[in-house]
Formats: structure tokens, sequence, C-alpha cells
């Protein structure tokens, strides 16, 4: 029976990823110093999550039934201290909260919230929802974000407004989490800080030492406006075709938007956004509310004090730009699809579709035209 169970629940784009890689990139490591990282690979803790919420399948198709009490048999069957970290968690109801709290046999689980501040959470979260199949443009979500906050008095629901909260409203998650067991709050530092800081936070957090642990390759880097905008695009024309999302999740997500889209050598200036006025007194006062609470904090919440982004406003972003970005991405994408299956019939090469004010829009046709070849041929693998 594990003698301690510390959950890390979120939030996300609060350094999960690195976080995670880390935990698996030195596994065997902590598992010498009495911790377990449970799963084969951190997929394994994601099918889990997914179970316990009650989903059926994986986006990706396969079936979840069972990963959590698969999970909770190994962490059970540990004698020393299981970490799990889904940021999937952070915006579970109450009934799944408890359900999680009381699934590990005598334990009562710890609960750990990692925490950036709003305004670098703001574009790193309009990016990530454009890479899970969302087509919300920049202005739309901007403003959602902010008539939807905790505490406005002109607060209106809407689906990039709630989308957003359920992931960032820090006070809700923390008092919804701290039901389930003690409460650790990690603060991500600030722009110029170590980069080994973030790790001995958590860490100390997490009841582990960071020493000797190497750090993972980066996984979830940055995209450019341009190239966000025609993942967006892709987005927009692939539901239009009938391929709303999850439809080519691996394609979307995973091989374009974490993989070949962050190596595009295009203009594609990095998206910016000078923190508005709202966000300092909103940081204020949930930083108070996060101080009343019986938390233990690793950091500083001084260290969500919100911060201007830099680089370009999403909407000055040419057409040229997404022109370009678009026709590299199809570049990059028929070359990686041409290594993986040497197969004949994938669509030739994109012709350059010139300069124009459409030119961006057939671009992302293109594009959207080797995706959902890429979709029927799959299809008909399968069957």
């Amino acid at each position: 029976m594990a003698r301690r169970v510390v959950l890390h629940v979120g939030a996300m784009k609060s350094g999960t990823t690195f976080l995670q890689g880390a935990l698996y990139k030195n596994k065997a490591l902590l598992a010498e110093r009495g911790f377990l990282v449970p799963g084969t690979r951190w997929r394994n803790q994601i099918e889990a999550v997914l179970d316990v919420k009650g989903r059926r399948k994986h986006p990706q198709g396969n079936s979840v039934a069972g990963a959590w009490d698969r999970l909770v048999a190994e962490v059970d069957a540990w004698d020393g201290t299981a970490l799990i970290s889904v940021e999937l968690l952070a915006p579970v109801g109450p009934e799944t909260v408890e359900r999680v709290a009381t699934s590990f046999a005598g334990v009562t689980p710890e609960i750990v919230l990692s925490l950036r501040d709003i305004n670098r959470q703001i574009p790193s979260m309009w990016q990530e929802l454009v890479q899970n199949g969302v087509d919300w443009t920049w202005a739309e979500f901007l403003a959602a974000v902010n008539k939807s906050r905790p505490g406005s008095p002109e607060r209106r629901r809407s689906g990039p407004g709630k989308r957003f909260w359920a992931e960032q409203d820090m006070v809700a998650i923390a008092r919804r989490w701290g039901q389930a067991g003690p409460l650790h709050l990690v603060t991500v530092p600030p722009p110029g800080s170590p980069a080994t800081l973030l790790l001995e936070r958590f860490g100390a957090a997490m009841g582990f030492d960071p020493e000797g642990m190497q750090s993972p390759p980066p996984k979830n880097t940055s995209l450019g406006a341009a190239t966000v905008e025609v993942l967006r695009g892709l987005n927009a024309e692939l539901d239009r075709r009938g391929l709303a999302y999850p439809a080519a999740m691996g394609l979307r997500k995973h091989v374009l938007g974490k993989r070949l889209m962050p190596d595009l050598t295009v203009d594609d200036p990095r998206i910016g956004l000078q923190a508005p006025r709202w966000t300092a007194g909103f940081t204020r006062d949930q930083a108070a509310e996060l101080r009343g609470l019986d938390t233990t904090i690793h950091g500083d919440l001084d260290d969500l004090a919100p911060v201007d982004v830099h680089g370009i406003d999403p909407r000055k972003v040419t057409d040229k730009q997404v022109r370009d970005a678009a026709v590299a991405s199809y570049a990059a994408l028929r070359t990686d699809l041409d290594k993986k299956l040497a197969d004949p019939t994938i669509p030739g090469e994109a012709v350059d579709p010139g300069e124009g004010r459409k030119a961006p829009a057939r671009a992302v046709s293109a594009l959207a035209d080797l995706v959902e070849w890429s979709v029927r041929r799959e299809e008909l693998v399968r069957t």
C-alpha cells in the first residue's frame, strides 16, 4: 500500500508538460528514491483520468475502460510515494474530486496546483485550444476571457470564456480540490528566473529532491502568430468538410502543432499581449483569496503579478505571413507523410497560390486537402 499519494492537477499551461516530462525522463531514478510514477508512459495517466471522468474512449479512439482502476492498483501495490500529474483534473466537478480522493487504499491524497500569471496564460491557452481543434479568433477569445472572468460585474458566459476559466480560475480550482486533501500551491517563476527553479518548487511540493535529475527536451514550443492562424483556419476548413475535431487529432495537434510547425523557417512573430488593465486587480483579488485558504505555498504569490508578453497582436499578421506559413506547413507535412508511408497517392506538391487577398485561404485549403487525404487513407486501411 502506498504511504503517500500526490496528485498534480494542473493548471493547464503552468509548466505541466515540462514537469510531466521530467517525471517520466527520471522515472527510474525516482523509483530508486522511493517515488512511483505510475504508467509506462504519461498517456497511461491521461487514459486513467479520462476513465475516472466518465469517458469511454481517448479522443484518438482507443477504449479507456478500466484505466483508472489499473492505475490505482499499481499505486496501491507501491510501498512509498506515488506521483500523478494530469492537468485534465483541474476543471472536474465535485463528484469526480470525491471519487479520486477516495480511490487509494487507506491514503488521503495530497493535491498540487501549479499557477502562472494570468496574462501569460491568455495567449498560451488560445494557442493550446487552437491546437485542440477550436477556430475562435484572437479577438473573440480575448473579449470572451474579459467578459467571463470571475467576479466581473458584467460576467457573460460564452464558449471561449467558459473554456478558459474552467482551466484558469485559480481560486475555484483550489477550493474544489482543497476538499480532497492537503493542498500545495506552486507558482511558476516570472520570466528571467533560473531554469531549474520551477522543478525545485515542484519537487518540494511533491516531496522529492530534483538533485541529479535530467531535464526533458522541450515538447511544447510556442507557435508564431501566423502559424496559429493557419491552424485555426485548418480547423474551420476541416469542420466544413465534416471532419470536426478530434478527427485528425494526431496530425493537427501532435504532428503539425507540436512537432513540425515550431520549426518552420518563415517570418512568423510570436504572439504578444500587453497586460489588460483588469488583470492587475483580478490577480490581487485571487491572490488574497488564495492566501486565506489552508495551503502550503511553494514560491511566492507575488509571482502571479501579470507581466506583458512581448510579441505581435495576432490581428496584425499579414496575409503574406499566413500564406507563407500555410505553404511551409504543407511542405513539412507532405515530407513527413512521405517518409512514413512511401505512398504514391499522397497529393502532389501544393501549387503556390500566389499573392492576393485570397491566397491564405487557398493555401490553408491545400493543407486541409493533405490532412483529409491522410484521414481517408487511414479509414480505408482500418476497414
